[in-house]
């Protein structure tokens, strides 16, 4: 079915992309990243609201994925 295959993609864009906000984040509260204009990297929130947002996509990502595993095997059946 394409619509597994499209929400196994959309689930990994999903969960990359939260893994590289939470890394920005982290960056940025260290201070391992200087931030040239505040909210540069974090879109105008602080690190801590880039990171709890990055944990809500990761965590949406991986019941997505879960989601279209289950529609995977249905399929097989």
């Amino acid at each position: 079915m394409p619509f597994t295959r499209l929400g196994t993609f959309i689930a990994g864009v999903a969960f990359i992309l939260g893994c590289v906000q939470i890394a920005l984040a982290v960056g940025v509260a260290s201070g391992a990243i200087s931030d040239p204009r505040h909210g540069l990297f974090l879109g105008g929130v602080t690190s801590e609201q880039a990171i709890d947002s990055g944990l809500v996509k990761i965590l949406a990502a991986v019941a997505f994925g879960v989601l279209t595993e289950i529609s995977r095997s249905v399929e097989r059946k």
